[in-house]
């Protein structure tokens, strides 16, 4: 029973996380606000030609990363931080998709979040009411533990196991959240902390649009009147 204790304590640890290099967090930082500012100008220019946009999206980009506090992510990072792992992968894929489509863009929509879309929010609020210390439990601090990594990868593959690997792939859901977790695994960005890999204040914010326009098109889509012609049929 000791032996077995002994061997669990290290995985069950929030005593001593593993925090990022120096250098690595100071990579991240730039990095993750290059990506989420190209892809807000490309957002917010996405009414003009797509080589105005690309222009848009790698001028923020350049000016980002440049050293100094005249860029944005020196002001951004002591606001803010540095984006999670989640929003990197999200706003990188956005700008693969935006700026540089494909030729042949397939007949088959890609799915959408769906329920999965509920957990990160719920995740936040949870991660809030600890925040303020209203919970019996210290979530956050579940976050430097090594087997919580353990546990939300295996969870993260189940889609992937019962699904398939083909199916998997049309849903931007399914691999945002492994691609996070490998992600932090590999390098412990942004803070050492499992939670802020997964999920930001400004994300958190994001999902919440996602999850009011879901639900906004799912009521006009019922509110929407019958045709005759399929009333009849």
């Amino acid at each position: 029973m000791s032996t077995a204790t002994s061997w669990l304590s290290p995985l069950l640890s929030t005593s001593t996380p593993s925090l990022p290099e120096a250098w690595a967090m100071h990579a991240g930082l730039a990095l993750g606000w290059a990506l989420v500012l190209a892809a807000l100008g490309a957002g917010l220019t996405c009414r003009l030609s797509l080589r105005s946009r690309r222009v848009a999206a790698a001028v923020l980009v350049a000016w980002t990363l440049l050293p100094g506090p005249l860029t944005p992510n020196y002001w951004l990072g002591l606001a803010f931080h540095a984006p999670s792992l989640s929003a990197m992968l999200l706003c990188g894929w956005w700008l693969r998709r935006s700026l540089f489509p494909p030729s042949h863009q397939s007949s088959t929509p890609a799915a959408g979040p769906g329920l999965l879309l509920l957990v990160p929010l719920a995740l936040g609020y949870v991660l809030l009411l600890d925040t303020f210390a209203m919970l019996p439990w210290q979530v956050y601090a579940w976050g430097f533990s090594p087997l919580l990594l353990l546990v939300l990868l295996l969870m993260a593959l189940l889609p992937w196991v019962f699904s398939g690997a083909s199916r998997a792939q049309a849903g931007l859901a399914r691999w945002l959240t492994p691609a996070a977790l490998l992600l932090y695994a590999a390098t412990r960005l942004p803070t050492g902390n499992l939670w802020d890999a997964l999920l930001d204040p400004l994300l958190w914010l994001f999902l919440h649009g996602l999850l009011i326009r879901a639900l906004y098109r799912r009521y006009k889509g019922l509110k929407r009147p019958t045709s005759p012609a399929t009333t009849r049929g």
